[in-house]
């Protein structure tokens, strides 16, 4: 078994000892047994199963308040987009929600035109659950960096020229999403992708949604890529309210989470940005 101090290891043993009914699919014959720690973000680390090459088991080391679900809706609405075919399929979770047994990806390049095709289908999924407000997010982040005595480094989206920003986004009609669906949070199995990391996942603005998909890309290919997955539901002046806010919302995160953001995510930086677009 991979040795790690602060895992939780009842809930790991629970999911283990259950293996025979795993998602009705047994992985085999052996008790399959925690093996290599895979992958590792700010919530969360992945492990191979000996025995069990096809699943791998998720383990939330969750540290912080800023996801927008706890585990139940993180693992509804992925069990709603696995359904779907658009997320790995569950195999079993510990009771506490901690630990998830889930089908093993192969991660590499998603090409955007599959990528935005992914991001569609999730807008399209139904969901009534209530709007996420952007505005009430970005004031719970800075809150959370008020109390950790650091609001000299945030940019205070309570501002005027914010609001009306998060406003706008805030009166669209919202649809499914991800929110988080960058190509690191995209998997394959055989020919299709998976969708994983459902912590932040809503029902929200699309603008915004594929404003944080596409962070990583050119800015010329980020439009194509907003308009091939917003289609007719595509808006100019929102687009750009979502590139904005998107900007601020991971400078925020960064802040609250980790107690520090990137030279390009600085108070100052972002500040310039709202003054060029007044």
């Amino acid at each position: 078994m991979a040795k790690n101090a602060d895992y939780r290891l009842a809930s790991v043993q629970e999911v283990l000892d259950r293996w025979r009914q795993w998602n009705g699919d047994a992985p085999g014959s052996l008790r399959p047994a925690l093996h290599e720690m895979v992958g590792e973000g700010t919530a969360h680390r992945v492990y191979t199963l000996r025995d069990a090459p096809h699943w791998v088991l998720r383990l939330s080391t969750k540290r912080h308040n800023c996801a927008v679900n706890d585990h139940p809706a993180e693992l509804a609405s992925w069990r709603r987009a696995a359904s779907a075919g658009l997320a790995p399929r569950i195999g079993c979770e510990s009771q506490d929600g901690q630990v998830v047994i889930t089908q093993r990806l192969i991660f590499n390049d998603v090409p955007p035109r599959d990528h935005a095709t992914l991001l569609r289908s999730i807008h399209a999924l139904p969901d009534s659950s209530p709007a996420l407000s952007l505005k009430k997010i970005t004031t719970q982040y800075w809150e959370a960096i008020a109390h950790k005595s650091l609001p000299e480094l945030a940019l205070d989206p309570r501002s005027a020229s914010i609001s009306n920003d998060l406003e706008l986004l805030d009166s669209e009609s919202p649809c499914f999403c991800h929110n988080d669906l960058t190509p690191e949070n995209i998997g394959r199995s055989d020919d299709r992708l998976l969708a994983i990391d459902w912590e932040y996942a809503a029902r929200g603005n699309r603008h915004f949604d594929i404003a944080i998909a596409s962070e990583h890309m050119a800015l010329s290919k980020r439009y194509a890529f907003a308009k091939m997955v917003a289609g007719n539901a595509f808006k100019e002046a929102n687009w750009q309210a979502a590139c904005r806010v998107a900007l601020l919302t991971t400078h925020l995160w960064q802040l609250a989470v980790n107690n520090t953001t990137s030279e390009a995510l600085t108070q100052k930086a972002l500040a310039r940005i709202w003054t060029n677009h007044e």
